[in-house]
């Protein structure tokens, strides 16, 4: 019996945005489709980084209509952060076929959804689930492993096609009928993943709205008018009268939800990145012996790839061991990811022994595969003939980018991927949040990159929270003449300021502070604001007094004590 796995990633244009360019959360992202008359319409749109929910914008809204949803939902200042970025459909299938090939870790057989903008992945458990561990892990594993790449996926696993889109779509909705429901397993909310048991989408699935069934906006309608709104009730309609009274397509997305009738999957390439694989006759337990198998393997691969001006970026392994010493013989998975592209085959090889002697391998390895998952161009750089300045200049900058990314690779092999970062500045007048944690770029893509205008003079050290620090002024709302930090007593010289900081106020609170720059007796320059209160949000305002005491001391950086107090931000070298 056919078992298929369906991974939903809504917002598929959106979240790969985000993802390519992770400084985008902190602003509204609007993927728009240009049409011929020159309208554009909303094909997909996101905000990660949103305290209170965004409202609901459909698909096919105008950008005009949009922008008037935002500001009138979160106000002007949310219509001039936004992004507006130009529909990309091509990029967007290229992108998801390469995370359809990364998902053949849990069966040989991966398709991508037969739509216009596809958003979800198909893959046949067929016979795999079992040697996995069972079905509730992988599709557990396939959600969280995605997760941490930082995309938001739903999975189910059901007998048909059509019955896991829906299951997917709707995992919440998913459940054994009353009479079967047992009282131990309660219905859980927010869950991402479901599992139908075989032959039981019928009823497992009944309670899920008409629109999982994958109908015509008008077909949608009309069922509506006639009091049909869930999956149950649309199969228990005579199959005559649906062909009859609403179409041919009706009825067969019907025979694919049941089975009666097959639902091609037309399965994603795999001869776009080179795979080699090797059986060993004897089995190999040691790391040195697993090293040598595995060298020419990589080697293969790379220079496959280097042939046609491409660079591996990520790479799996997989080890399999031996039936002898293990009952269920699970492959063991070993995922491989660079910063930029290499076509250095005992630089990957090292990357993979670093992983390696960080996991528990299988204690005899009877065969290794390696699969190149992901690639990238590599940019040529031509040889010096002559010792001239420039050209030396050109080949020092060139070795030195080279050693700076085979250094990330190292480390994110040693300590993991995602605790090697760079902090890339955002457009924040608040000084703590004017920064993301971003993956490391290529030293030429930063320089062309959009860097953000300058927000004033800022410090070169500053405080991860601010620190507050006892001091005396003659003026209520001047300078300090001195201040106390860690039991040192410093005196004001001169001070420039004040800088008013009012914003943020989409987070919760709107925040009011007054910098000055502040250099002491011995010379010292320090970074300093004094506290003028926070304002309540229009969200907060309609919110009943328990409700918005609670939103305070959430949003809050300082208690409504600490009005007209003085901290410290940071300290210039």
């Amino acid at each position: 019996m056919p078992r298929i796995m369906t991974i939903w990633l809504p917002r598929w244009p959106v979240q790969r945005r985000l993802v390519e360019r992770p400084e985008r959360r902190q602003s509204p992202l609007l993927v728009c489709h240009t049409e011929p008359r020159g309208v554009q319409r909303v094909v997909g749109w996101g905000w990660a980084a949103a305290r209170n929910r965004p409202p609901r914008i459909p698909c096919g809204q105008t950008l005009a209509e949009t922008l008037a949803a935002l500001t009138h939902a979160c106000g002007s200042q949310v219509c001039r952060m936004a992004e507006v970025d130009q529909d990309d459909p091509q990029a967007d299938r290229l992108v998801l076929e390469g995370i359809a090939r990364w998902c053949r870790r849990f069966s040989p057989t991966t398709a991508i959804e037969d739509a216009e903008r596809p958003e979800c992945i198909h893959v046949d458990l067929a016979g795999t689930a079992k040697l996995l561990g069972g079905e509730q892990l992988v599709v557990r594993t396939a959600v969280w492993t995605l997760a941490s790449r930082g995309l938001y996926a739903r999975a189910a696993v059901a007998d048909t096609p059509a019955a896991a889109w829906a299951a997917a779509h709707h995992p919440t909705s998913v459940r054994a009928p009353f009479r079967d429901a047992s009282p131990q397993t309660p219905r859980q909310h927010g869950r991402r993943w479901a599992v139908v048991p075989p032959g039981c989408q019928d009823e497992w699935l009944a309670e899920l709205p008409i629109t999982a069934m994958r109908l015509p906006e008008a077909t949608v309608s009309l069922l509506v008018e006639l009091g049909v709104l869930k999956i149950g009730q649309l199969l228990q309609l005579p199959r005559e009268n649906v062909a009859n009274r609403l179409g041919p397509l009706a009825a067969r997305r019907m025979a694919e939800f049941e089975g009666s009738r097959a639902e091609p999957l037309r399965a994603v390439a795999d001869d776009t990145f080179p795979h080699a694989e090797c059986h060993l006759s004897a089995p190999a337990s040691t790391l040195e012996a697993v090293r040598c198998v595995l060298e020419p393997l990589v080697e293969q691969c790379v220079a496959a790839l280097a042939t046609r001006g491409f660079g591996v970026t990520v790479l799996q392994v997989r080890l399999a061991e031996a039936a002898s010493t293990s009952t269920k013989a699970c492959p063991t998975v070993i995922d491989i990811g660079l910063f930029r592209p290499s076509v250095s085959s005992r630089h990957v090889v090292d990357l993979i022994q670093l992983r390696m002697a960080r996991m528990r391998l299988p204690r005899e390895v009877e065969s290794l595969a390696v699969e190149v998952v992901s690639a990238g161009a590599v940019t040529s750089r031509q040889r010096v003939l002559f010792d001239g300045l420039a050209s030396s200049a050109t080949q020092r900058a060139g070795e030195q980018e080279a050693q700076l990314g085979g250094l990330l690779d190292r480390l994110a092999g040693r300590l993991g991927r995602m605790a090697v970062f760079e902090p890339r500045a955002v457009v924040d007048a608040q000084p703590e949040h004017a920064w993301v944690a971003a993956p490391p770029m290529p030293a030429r893509a930063r320089t062309t990159a959009n860097a953000p205008p300058p927000a004033g003079v800022r410090p070169m050290w500053m405080a991860p929270r601010p620190i507050r620090v006892e001091t005396v002024s003659v003026v209520p709302d001047g300078p300090p003449l001195w201040f106390c930090i860690g039991g040192v007593r410093h005196r004001v010289a001169e001070a420039w300021g004040p800088e008013r900081i009012e914003t943020a106020w989409w987070r919760g609170r709107c925040v009011r502070r007054d910098y000055y720059i502040v250099e002491t007796e011995s010379g010292d320059r320090w970074w300093l604001f004094r506290h003028l209160g926070e304002s309540e949000s229009r969200h907060e305002k309609r919110l009943p007094t328990p409700r918005r005491l609670a939103a305070a001391s959430r949003t809050s950086s300082a208690s409504a004590s600490d009005r007209g107090a003085w901290f410290v931000h940071g300290q210039f070298a």
